[in-house]
């Protein structure tokens, strides 16, 4: 996978962050609209590299008196290696096991048309059993993972919060998510976000160039 380590200063992301909005205010999108994720979050692909790579933006808008936004457990088709550029968040990484943890319903995904639609089978009950807790600090190292690993994102809402992730080539072509037994169970098909206006878009890119500008 690519290195990510090259941004990790705060002058790199800035200029990234300063290309980005420049190119969106005057209507050009370097490699496609953002769009609001399933998990809730504001996804702007920064980059599409020819190795199969991928440089993403994060932004989970601030909603004070939310409770923390905690996502499913899932893995991915990918590694990928993550920075928190501000607010607050941490991963949770966990396990299946027959023997230990909470019971979740086990769902494969498997996408297609770049992710725009997602065929879903299910896969029985299985425990999964937390194995350690990964805290996050703004601007200091990074969360790497490999497409196998299970974990969850919690991200506390009281104020934005904002990451750049390095997506490494695909490694497989499902993923898996863990819904508790009660939920209702996921559906396939179409799979797409919602757009946003671009001054939304603007306003979100100039928040995470704040953050990274004044190191918050």
């Amino acid at each position: 996978m690519g290195n990510i380590l090259h941004l990790q200063h705060r002058t790199g992301i800035a200029e990234l962050l300063d290309r980005l909005l420049a190119s969106v205010r005057v209507g050009n999108w370097p490699a496609g609209a953002p769009y609001r994720h399933v998990n809730g979050f504001t996804k702007f692909v920064a980059e599409e590299r020819i190795d199969g790579s991928r440089l993403t933006l994060h932004y989970w808008p601030a909603a004070p008196g939310a409770a923390a936004d905690v996502s499913r457990p899932h893995d991915h088709r990918f590694p990928f290696t993550s920075i928190l550029l501000g607010g607050r968040q941490h991963f949770i990484e966990l396990r299946e096991s027959d023997v230990a943890g909470e019971r979740w319903s086990r769902y494969t995904y498997r996408p297609f048309f770049g992710g725009r639609i997602a065929h879903v089978s299910g896969g029985g009950e299985v425990g999964l059993e937390p194995l350690r807790i990964v805290e996050r600090r703004p601007l200091e190292g990074h969360y790497a993972t490999t497409s196998t690993v299970v974990h969850q994102a919690v991200t506390d809402r009281q104020a934005a919060c904002a990451t750049l992730v390095l997506r490494g080539p695909r490694e497989r072509t499902r993923s898996r998510v863990y819904y508790r037994p009660a939920e209702p169970p996921p559906h396939g098909g179409l799979q797409l976000g919602r757009r946003l206006a671009r001054s939304e878009v603007i306003a979100q890119l100039s928040d995470m160039a704040a953050m990274v500008s004044g190191g918050s």
